[in-house]
């Protein structure tokens, strides 16, 4: 008995002293494939992991996929405003009205619980569509892999921070599995599981505990001391940050083995009304003051010499007081009950007479009677909407205690500095775009998308030092405000979103510049929605028999004939294989595979990017029959 005391004393004594050492900041472990964690490990309280909301994106997000996940009963489109995700892409418009990028290859999925969340985003490396299966897939993975392993535990006093990171590790083998199967190509990752804490010397303490593939980030921002703090600030600490280079990647990395290689486990202490929020590449660089041209890196030769040289630590330190300038000023005005001021600028496409400004309006939830004035826009600072969407704003709820900020108001507010950061390049791309346009003699809606020099949106042809600020990208924030909810906080919540979603979609409303740009370039003319594909194949191996994956994603594509030419996939509706198409296997030997695809839209659309290129044959009791061979990266 005297022993079994004496151990939960040492424990005890043991928590305390970790507890001391996460009030300085957070603790990480080594970085590596290994995944060790922090050396510190914090007990949790028995975690309730009734699901009361999810969120995924863009578009549907992860919800294309929930059919490999049958045990994870949730919609996916069920966000609240303290826990809510967005997901965007930054870059500019295309003489035909096309968004450049598209589809935006980042994915983020939150699952809230009463008094904890796990929160992933992940970021497809390049542009297309398997960029983008393999993100979805990374988050639902590692997504269904951490609640079922949590839910293990529901229940258990036992629970402690090393045992979820044990379970965070798993699920980079859950992810990147999903990824193979789905023929996706490269994501980073990011996800983090917020939980409270049990033993320490305070009350209404959390845990973040996160792990993190690449470069994409997760943050803390601190209520009550209105602080940010870059939680994976340690996985980039050896050197600055670059845009160009991903140092980690789940999905075919190395071969069929991910790039575990910067992979970091980190641990933080949070308090009630903090705020973590993870975001990809396209937000955190938008924060570094080198891609922002306000210094250069101090290791590097540059004819900036009039910008002060930082080190990758002040650059680091400079990043931080960028974002808490961006937070604290959102922070402060929705606590005031003021929406953040529009500003008036110049159409995207078309007509160059500036967009007129028009005065804010209280926000959805927001019982507030005062709104600021318009200001004028400066040049290229402020953000663009597309061609007839005026410059004004929307919806971000108070706070549903404190009438402060919101996740939803901070994911918001995020994205629409970095939609300011980046208007001149879009402005400067869009200007080449028309120029061109207009030698050429096109016309809207034909003829080739003509913006992008390469891949760089005409940029490339610039000077690095000539180039305008910022980075082009797309651009995701997944927020979570930590906090114990009663049912009666969570239909308050879902009412609130309700609300705002109608105030939203009625004539007039008035939206954030960049979520205005967003919408107008949904469906610009001419432009055909591509519906979401999935198939399923079954390849029978060699000598140990046979293996089955499955894939999805949008658009048909084109693929061998019969004469050898390429014939194109009309609609369909059930598309049994006529015959084994070859497939190489990871040793090179081709197998057959049997391919079922079932289209889920009206139509499709002839020439999407595929992991697999289909062909069309003869149609049989109402079912097209075709064949599928597929362009495996394995290969």
């Amino acid at each position: 008995m005297f022993l079994q005391l004496f151990r939960k004393l040492g424990a005890r004594l043991k928590e305390q002293s970790a507890a001391r050492k996460l009030e300085r900041g957070t603790l990480c472990g080594k970085q590596g494939a290994d995944g060790e964690p922090p050396e510190a490990n914090l007990h949790l309280s028995k975690p309730d992991l009734t699901v009361v909301a999810s969120h995924s994106g863009p578009d549907t997000g992860v919800a294309v996929y929930k059919q490999f996940t049958p045990d994870l009963q949730v919609s996916w489109e069920d966000p609240l405003d303290w826990a809510y995700g967005i997901s965007v892409s930054m870059y500019d418009l295309g003489p035909t009205g096309r968004r450049n990028g598209e589809p935006v290859a980042d994915c983020f999925g939150i699952l809230a619980y009463p008094e904890g969340a796990v929160l992933a985003v992940a970021d497809g490396v390049n542009w297309g569509e398997p960029p983008r299966r393999a993100a979805r897939c990374a988050v639902l993975g590692c997504l269904n892999h951490m609640h079922h392993a949590l839910k293990q535990h529901e229940g258990d006093s036992s629970l402690d921070s090393h045992t979820v990171f044990r379970h965070l590790v798993d699920s980079i083998s859950a992810a990147q599995k999903l990824i193979l199967q789905q023929f996706g190509t490269l994501t980073t990752l990011v996800v983090s599981v917020v939980l409270p804490l049990k033993w320490v010397r305070s009350p209404g303490r959390w845990a973040a505990i996160t792990l993190t593939v690449g470069d994409s980030a997760a943050y803390v921002y601190r209520a009550a001391s209105r602080t940010v703090e870059e939680v994976t600030a340690a996985a980039h600490a050896d050197g600055a940050r670059d845009p160009r280079w991903c140092p980690g990647a789940l999905g075919y990395a190395m071969g069929e083995e991910p790039d575990l290689a910067n992979m970091m486990l980190c641990l933080t202490f949070l308090d009630e009304g903090d705020f973590i929020f993870l975001t990809s590449d396209g937000v955190a660089d938008n924060f570094d003051p080198v891609i922002r041209k306000i210094a250069r890196h101090q290791v590097l030769e540059s004819t900036d010499n009039d910008l002060p040289a930082l080190s990758p630590a002040e650059c680091q330190a400079k990043a931080m007081d960028l974002l808490r300038e961006v937070l604290v000023d959102a922070d402060r005005r929705l606590s005031a009950g003021a929406s953040r001021t529009p500003t008036s600028s110049k159409s995207t496409h078309g007509s160059s007479t500036p967009a007129t400004s028009t005065p804010a309006t209280p926000t959805a939830g927001d019982n507030a009677s005062s709104s600021e004035p318009a200001a004028a826009a400066d040049g290229g600072d402020r953000g663009t909407a597309a061609a007839g969407c005026n410059h004004c704003h929307v919806g971000l709820g108070r706070g549903s205690r404190s009438g402060g900020m919101t996740a939803r108001g901070l994911a918001e507010q995020l994205l629409q500095h970095v939609y300011e950061v980046t208007t001149e390049q879009r402005q400067h791309v869009e200007a080449r775009s028309r120029e061109r346009e207009r030698e050429r003699g096109l016309s809207r809606g034909e003829g080739p998308c003509l913006s992008t020099d390469g891949k760089h949106g005409g940029l490339m042809g610039l000077a690095p030092s000539a180039r305008p600020p910022g980075k082009m990208d797309h651009a995701t924030v997944a927020a979570y405000q930590v906090g114990r909810r009663k049912p009666n906080e969570v239909a308050r919540s879902r009412a609130r979103l309700e609300k705002l979603r109608q105030q939203q979609q009625q004539e007039g409303a008035q939206l954030l510049p960049f979520l205005a740009a967003q919408a107008a370039s949904q469906q610009p003319p001419g432009r055909q929605t591509s519906p979401q594909t999935t198939f399923t194949t079954t390849s029978a191996g060699s000598g140990s028999g046979s293996a089955r994956s499955s894939g999805s994603g949008a658009g048909s594509g084109v693929a061998p004939g019969p004469a050898g030419g390429q014939a194109p996939v009309g609609p369909v509706g059930s598309v049994p294989a006529s015959g084994p198409p070859p497939h190489l296997a990871p040793g090179g030997v081709a197998v057959p595979v049997t391919v079922t695809v079932t289209d889920t839209g009206k139509e499709k659309a002839v020439g999407g990017e595929e992991g697999g290129k289909a062909a069309a044959g003869e149609e049989k009791g109402g079912a097209t029959v075709g064949v599928c061979s597929f362009d495996s990266p394995v290969a």
